[in-house]
């Protein structure tokens, strides 16, 4: 439900449609959006971690460190991500008189080894944590967050062909999309 509710509200067609609707109230679409998706997430991560759930192995030490291992680099990946576009992504930019900045093709940082760093330590983390706790519901969850940003990859990539045109295209043939090394 989260993740089909997350793309219903970034599609643009909806986002136009709420563009009209609430004209200049419109500005504050962002910002209500991140504060509906925070307390969604929370509910479903609170739900997710109260829920008993079978364990499909008793993982090793070795396993458990190699959780904490890349875990902690996933995290640090996300920070700087979402540190990055907090005011953009969060929408609280609207709170503050700034000029405008246009949108350039970020290339640098976190984006010279891969196109969608926040995604890639996200689902780094996931399976981190299903190789910590390797329980059915870790399991079940790693996979949808895996397949879910996958596919929104895609429809990301589409839109930001659209808005960048061949400089996108040129970037992307250089940098991998999630993997560093890989194509």
């Amino acid at each position: 439900m989260f993740g089909l509710l997350h793309s219903v509200f970034a599609y643009s067609k909806f986002k136009q449609a709420a563009q009209h609707a609430l004209q200049g109230k419109y500005r504050y679409y962002r910002v209500l959006y991140s504060s509906f998706a925070t307390v969604s997430l929370t509910v479903v991560l609170w739900y997710h971690f109260s829920i008993h759930s079978a364990t499909l192995w008793q993982n090793s030490v070795l396993e458990k460190a190699v959780a904490i291992a890349f875990s902690l680099p996933a995290i640090i990946i996300m920070a700087i991500s979402m540190k990055k576009y907090f005011a953009d992504l969060s929408g609280t930019d609207v709170f503050f008189k700034r000029p405008a900045i246009n949108a350039h093709l970020e290339q640098t940082g976190l984006h010279k080894w891969v196109r969608h760093p926040l995604y890639s330590g996200t689902i780094l983390l996931v399976w981190c944590i299903f190789l910590w706790h390797p329980s059915l519901s870790n399991l079940i969850t790693a996979s949808c967050i895996t397949a879910y940003t996958r596919i929104g990859v895609y429809y990301e990539e589409q839109k930001l062909i659209r808005e960048f045109g061949n400089e996108y295209v040129d970037y992307a043939k250089k940098v991998p999309m999630l993997v560093p090394g890989l194509g």
